[in-house]
Order: C-alpha cells, then structure tokens, then sequence
C-alpha cells in the first residue's frame, strides 16, 4: 500500500485539488472559479486540473495563488493520463482530491488511491451519464468516496434513483451567487453601452450553445412572440458548436433582426442588467448558475422545469415555468411579462431577495469550507513542507 499524505502545508492549510474534464467557460467551471477565489487562503489551498490541454481566458479570473495543471488528454480513453494524474498528485500532496462530473470519476478515483492522497470527494453538477453500465460503475465509485455532493436536492433525488445509491449519502451544496456583483450597473447604462433603443422589451439568456441548453426553443418563442404582435430584442450571450445552425434557424424563423448572438462574455452582468426577463430553455439542469445570477440581477425568470430550477424558480413568485421544449408555454409567459411590466417588476424584486437570502455566494463558501475541514481534520497538525505555487498560471504536463 502507497504511504498516505497528509496533505497540509507548513502554516496548516489544507491542500485541495479540484479535477474537471476541461477548464473552459462554462456554469460548471464558473462555479469552481467563485469556490477556488472565495475559499479563504489562510486555511485552504486550492489548485485545478483539467484532464484537455487547452484551457480559455476562465484561468484569467483566478487570483493567485491559484494554479492551474493541464495533462493533456488523448482522444478516447487514454490510460497515461491516469499516471500524469498520480504523478500531479504525489508532487502537490492535496489532502483531498475533488472530482466533477462523470468525465473525472473513474480515472481520479484510481489516481487518488494510488498516490495515497487521504480524502476523496465527487461532485455532480447536472446531467448525468445514464448508459446502464455506467450507472453501475458510478454507483461503485461512489461508495468508496469519502463524500458525494449534488448541486440540488432534485439532482440528488435522480442520483439516487438511477443509480441505486444510497439518498442519505449524497450531500447537497446548492450553487450561491454573489448578489453584490449585480447591484452596481444601471440598466440605462447597460443597454446604451448594447446600442438598445429605450423601451425596447428585452429578453435574454446565457449558456454554452450546445444541444441541452436548446436554444431552439427560446429562437421559436421570439417567433411566437413577434406574430401574435410582441415586439422584442432576444439576447444571446454564449458560444458553442451550434452557433451557425442557430443562426440559420433565426434566419429562416425571419427573426434574425430580432436576435443578437453576442459570443462568448467573461462577465455576465452588464448583459443581465439590459434585460426585462431571463429565459432559460434547458432540457437538462443541475441547479445553474446562470439563473441564479439573473435573480440577483433583480429579474423575473421564464425557464424549463428541469433539474433543480424548480428549487430556485418559485411558480407566480420569482418567475414562471414550462415543460421542456414547450415553445408556446414559454412564448404565452413571456408576452404576459410584456404586457404586465409591474407584475415582471415585482418577479424580479422577489426572485433578488431570494438570491440574497437561500443562494448567497457566502453561504456556498461556508459549506465547503466546512466541508474540507471537517473532512480533513484527522490529517491537520502534521505538516510536510511543499513549495509554494505560483499563479495565476498553467502547467501543461502533457508528453
């Protein structure tokens, strides 16, 4: 058996190292970007590992000293990218090794356990991986976690359903975002700075456009919208492999002068802030952050009822929900919001106080932190000296 490490450095912090299948924009990666800066570093030392070499300007939004290690993975399965993973680890030493998503389960466990790294924790973040041998293999990876954590409980009650494993052990720790971050800009402002004429009723979303955000619904809706003699400005902010077919299909609704596809954004909240209404039109969620941040923007929300969005989105409160793809659900809410603009005003003002009050960033960082050092406590106290790392930067160690 591998010698166990403890993991803590010499001032006693304890050393975490977050694996993702790749470090790109994205909800999931955001939310690891707000945990890793948010996290105080006098008591947790953070870095990142992404399994792709090619890492995006998300890296840019860390603060140091935060590092970031890309190993280089091979198309398909790529069995060397479990031994540069131990190798990663018997040179940080993490005291807890922290996977995301089905893409880093199997080949992290292994790489944990032999390196002799002490805790490992798994985090699943939305859309599961169902194929049926697989949900045999997760539910045996997971059993061997030292912690299995869902972003929602509806994520959590799936997990448990598909899978076979047991409810009470996976742990719920819902996304948070920080409110104060979208206090700060006028929604005059955000739309002069987007060149959009006042009293235009403005909708909008954000997400990768990719096939389970199904931004073909929300480009049918404006449709909808517009024929039945609601104009509307559609904003979308995101990049992703369907750009052109949804261009086209904009084209072809003869809505594209109605739709601005506005490409990859860092930040979100000037865009937010030039809307009415935040539209969501997933068919598969965790619990995303994206919807969290338009309520905490101050905005009524129209979304799909998928995943844990039920959590956030109260019915008639916050914002108002549609089945998966039910274009005219989502088109009828969204004139409604038009032609009501007190009742949006009032969605928006409920949906803010309930961000800032159940999904605070500060909540979100208070539980993980207990969490990492409630798990790493039997390991704190006895220190090995690891040099410190320098950041922001990124450590390729692809052969």
């Amino acid at each position: 058996m591998p010698q166990r490490l403890h993991g803590s450095d010499a001032s006693g912090r304890v050393r975490v190292l977050h694996v993702v299948p790749q470090f790109r924009l994205g909800g999931m990666e955001q939310g690891i970007v707000k945990l890793a800066n948010g996290l105080p570093p006098t008591r947790i030392a953070t870095a990142i590992c992404s399994f792709e070499s090619e890492i995006d300007g998300i890296a840019d939004s860390l603060q140091a000293p935060i590092a970031v290690h890309a190993l280089g993975r091979r198309r398909g399965n790529d069995p060397v990218l479990v031994w540069r993973l131990v190798r990663l680890l018997r040179k940080e030493r993490p005291a807890i090794v922290h996977s995301h998503g089905w893409g880093t389960l199997c080949e992290t466990y292994i790489a944990a356990r032999t390196a002799g790294v002490r805790y490992f924790v798994h985090s699943e973040h939305g859309t599961m991986e169902l194929r049926r041998r697989n949900l045999c293999v997760q539910r045996a990876v997971w059993s061997l976690a030292d912690r299995v954590l869902a972003v929602s409980s509806t994520l959590a009650d799936r997990m448990a359903r598909k899978t076979g494993f047991a409810r009470e052990r996976i742990q719920v720790i819902v996304n948070g975002a920080d409110v104060k971050r979208f206090d700060a800009i006028e929604r005059a402002d955000a739309r002069r700075c987007l060149d959009i004429a006042p009293g235009t009723f403005v909708i909008g979303t954000v997400g990768r456009l990719v096939p389970v955000k199904d931004q073909e619904t929300l480009l049918g809706a404006v449709a909808q919208l517009r024929s039945s003699g609601v104009p509307c400005l559609a904003l979308v902010a995101g990049d992703g492999p369907l750009l052109g077919a949804l261009e086209a299909r904009a084209v072809s609704l003869g809505i594209d002068t109605a739709v601005r596809f506005l490409g990859r954004r860092a930040d979100v909240a000037p865009i937010l802030a030039a809307l009415d209404v935040f539209v969501l039109t997933s068919a598969s969620e965790g619990l995303p952050n994206c919807v969290l941040e338009a309520m905490a923007s101050g905005l009524p929300v129209v979304s799909t009822a998928v995943g844990g969005v039920r959590e956030v989105v109260e019915e008639g409160v916050t914002g108002l929900l549609a089945a998966a793809g039910d274009v005219r659900r989502i088109a009828d809410h969204l004139a409604m919001l038009a032609r009501e603009p007190a009742v949006a005003r009032q969605m928006g003002a409920c949906g803010r106080a309930r961000a800032r009050e159940d999904f605070s960033l500060e909540r979100m960082l208070e539980r993980y932190e207990r969490l990492y050092l409630d798990l790493a406590a039997p390991a704190r106290g006895r220190f090995i000296s690891v040099g410190a790392s320098t950041s922001p930067c990124v450590e390729s160690l692809a052969e």
